[in-house]
């Protein structure tokens, strides 16, 4: 009788053990197939955005560009295809650009061709004649009825071209 119950033990650790790898094998597996259908699903991050050759910015200049993007403005709740661009490099080389366009959603719907920020270098200014809004050169804002700073682009400078990431950044609200 004992060694029929020895070898019931046995076999239950056997079939334990089994029952053990075969689970183990089957997270295994489970987790691959996860990780194949994630890197199959995942959205695939937008490539930088060619803006233009450094010598088309000299130092402590501000630029007007127009690049060719598909970006879904959220500002003016549309898909924009020709964004405008106002390409500020400071005396140092660094820069700056921001979206050419008023931060309000009444003007920033009627880009890419009407209500464009512009450069006033009298006023020194950046000046959004639909609704009268100005900006400093940093994109701060200075008056009318624009409800924040300037939105901006994140810029980096690669093999002497400069590129920007479509990640707008939302200007500060002012009070």
């Amino acid at each position: 009788m004992d060694q029929v119950d020895e070898s019931d033990r046995r076999q239950l650790r056997i079939t334990r053990l089994l029952l053990y790898v075969w689970l183990g094998l089957g997270i295994i597996v489970g987790l691959v197939l996860c990780y194949i259908v994630y890197s199959a699903f995942k959205p695939v991050p937008p490539a930088p955005l060619f803006v233009g050759d450094l010598d088309q910015f000299p130092p402590n200049s501000i630029n007007k560009q127009f690049v060719n993007a598909d970006f879904f403005d959220d500002t003016s709740n549309r898909e924009i295809q020709t964004l405008p661009l106002q390409v500020v490099r400071d005396t140092n080389g660094n820069f700056t650009v921001f979206f050419a366009r008023s931060t309000r959603p009444e003007e920033a719907a009627l880009i890419p061709r009407q209500c464009l920020v512009d450069w006033d270098d009298s006023l020194q200014t950046f000046l959004e004649l639909c609704a009268g809004s100005q900006w400093t050169r940093e994109g701060k804002y200075l008056a009318g009825p624009a409800p924040r700073d300037l939105d901006r682009f994140p810029a980096h400078v690669e093999n002497g071209k400069l590129y920007i990431d479509l990640k707008l950044e939302k200007g500060v609200p002012h009070s």
